[in-house]
């Protein structure tokens, strides 16, 4: 009796004990997915028409605070769209056909990859490159979006094909500077300028750029040395969500397992930013926000233009972003008078920068003569500066900047305000 009691307490504690392993997201119920049986499709509408006592998360899908007909019509019109693939990402696109053993992915440049699995057939498909997956070498000149999905799925699979990262990424990703440190991983220089010798001594499968204009120049070289080249512009998503999505397309190389994982997640993600949409609608004001990167005292503001994905996360948290005018999905640098004219009287300031930032005196340290003090959200105390590795906390941890985003806009709607923040610093 005494030995079967040591074993059952033995497997509970095992139970027990958390996991030091990424969360299982292979079994995450999909929003539109209203009745359960996991797909989306005109039954669900019928579901909800018929049922509304069910939790906010799966019926509320306008994010209103209730459930009514008002979401049964919403979701008669959007359940096409939430069944799709690819639902807010605009700059890639994917077709998977797991059960065929392949997916097919479509870049940020028009490049076709066929991605097959082993033992599958090849379907053959016009002007596309096939690759092998799970991938078992490739690098990369950014954190975000293969890194940045390796760390958030964390599995040997995903980090064991990663053999070549710009050296910046050695301080944000610990497994990464493990690998590094144990001679896994080559450091390729940076994302502006690679090491292409380094990057042919791994023998990659394929090499991921981003949009930059010396990323261009890389592409015709790299393409000169045979390699294959995929380049991702997840920065030019008109929507968080929609970058956010970009996970699927890093995990689509590493196989189905590893693809529906990120699925998973991007639910999660979806699902809570629904949530803080629910949240934030609730506020009595609509605080006039500005967003804006300023490297040095001396350099011009830039802020995201009025489609940019973070000018849009502020107006889905009920903020009314300052520079909304703006057209285009990129960033602007307007001239100092007009930056100066709106930023001065808005009820909100978010200063993204990479200095390390805590206190009103630093602030004015590395900004003497920026004119911050004059601004009523510096006097209000609603001036808020991002901690230097912000941008890495945007793609490792969405859900955790989101929040922090939410609570600068609208702390009175949240138990601990904005003294809590991840990635920012309340000033």
């Amino acid at each position: 009796m005494k030995k079967i009691l040591m074993i059952v307490s033995l497997m509970l504690s095992i139970i027990m004990v958390p996991s030091i392993f990424a969360d299982d997201y292979t079994n995450v119920k999909k929003v539109g997915d209203v009745n359960g049986d996991g797909s989306i499709d005109i039954a669900d509408v019928v579901y909800l028409f018929k049922h509304r006592n069910i939790p906010l998360e799966d019926g509320d899908l306008n994010c209103d605070n209730s459930i009514d007909i008002a979401d049964v019509v919403y979701l008669f019109k959007n359940y096409l769209k939430f069944r799709k693939p690819v639902v807010f990402a605009k700059t890639f696109s994917l077709d998977p056909e797991w059960d065929k053993g392949y997916c097919v992915i479509t870049d940020s440049k028009g490049y076709k990859f066929v991605l097959l699995e082993n033992g599958a057939t090849n379907p053959n498909i016009p002007d596309a490159k096939v690759i092998n997956v799970p991938v078992s070498s490739i690098a990369t000149i950014f954190y975000c979006p293969i890194v940045s999905t390796a760390d958030i799925l964390n599995d040997s699979v995903c980090y064991d094909s990663i053999k070549g990262v710009p050296s910046y990424v050695l301080d944000y990703s610990p497994e990464m500077a493990k690998r590094y440190n144990e001679g896994k991983v080559v450091d390729i220089g940076t994302s502006s300028s690679i090491d292409y010798d380094k990057v042919v001594s791994i023998n990659p499968q394929i090499v991921f750029l981003g949009d930059w204009s010396a990323h261009d120049t890389m592409e015709e070289k790299l393409k000169e040395l045979g390699i294959t080249v995929s380049r991702f512009y997840t920065y030019d998503e008109p929507l968080f969500i929609g970058k956010v999505e970009w996970c699927k397309y890093a995990a689509a190389f590493w196989g189905k397992d590893e693809y529906e994982k990120a699925e998973g997640y991007f639910q999660t993600v979806w699902k809570k930013e629904d949530d803080l949409i629910r949240i934030t609608r609730n506020a009595k004001s609509h605080p006039i926000v500005v967003d804006f990167w300023k490297w040095s005292d001396t350099s011009t503001p830039s802020v995201p233009e009025g489609q940019n994905y973070r000018s849009k996360l502020i107006e889905e948290f009920n903020g009314c972003y300052a520079f909304l005018d703006l057209i285009g999905t990129g960033t602007e640098k307007p001239d100092l008078e007009t930056f100066m004219e709106r930023a001065i009287n808005a009820d909100v300031v978010i200063l993204r920068q990479t200095h390390d930032i805590k206190t009103k005196k630093d602030l004015l340290k590395y900004y003497p003569t920026s004119g911050f003090e004059n601004f009523k959200a510096y006097k209000n105390n609603r001036f808020y500066v991002s901690k230097p590795d912000y941008y890495i906390g945007e793609s490792k941890d969405p859900i955790g900047y989101m929040e922090d985003y939410a609570k600068m806009i609208h702390p009175e709607l949240f138990p601990d305000g904005d003294s809590n923040l991840k990635y920012f610093v309340k000033l």
